[in-house]
């Protein structure tokens, strides 16, 4: 008698699996992904803290065709979230990126710094009041036509 007859067929093997561990400050996430050939992917998104209580925690399914626009709107949404919930005026805590580094520029704060530009603030000052670098200050200030962009002739006065 063959036993093995009795035994369930297993699962064909997933053709995308993908895990990662990366590790931010005192918070780990795990990411994982898989995925058939004409399926939909399964991802997971969980952040833990340095005692494994979950901090956050995110999952859902992607169909293939769509994974560049929802990538794309994920990464959009995401970026937006973090502008509209940290302050503008101070770099984040423990890291090396300005607060508001990738965050789009609003109209206020454009008139804002150029308004503080013009009366003087140091680069130092304003990359601390608008949570910015002091090079993405710089470069805001010569895409408003503040400063002139190195190796762009001056016109003259």
């Amino acid at each position: 008698m063959d036993d093995n007859r009795y035994l369930p067929p297993e699962a064909p093997a997933p053709d995308l699996s993908l895990e990662r561990q990366i590790t931010v400050g005192d918070t780990q996430f795990l990411i994982t992904a898989t995925g058939a050939v004409d399926t939909r992917i399964d991802l997971a998104v969980v952040g833990c803290d340095s005692d494994g209580r979950v901090l956050s925690e995110i999952s859902g399914g992607i169909s293939r065709s769509d994974l560049p626009l929802v990538a794309e709107v994920l990464t959009s949404t995401l970026a937006g979230l973090v502008a509209l919930h940290t302050p503008h005026h101070r770099v984040a805590a423990g890291r090396r990126r300005a607060a508001n580094h990738g965050a789009r520029w609003r109209p206020d704060d454009d008139e804002r710094l150029v308004a503080r530009h013009r009366a003087g603030a140091s680069r130092r000052e304003l990359s601390d009041e608008f949570g910015r670098s002091p090079a993405g200050i710089r470069a805001r200030l010569e895409h408003l036509g503040e400063l002139d962009r190195p190796g762009r002739a001056t016109a003259p006065e």
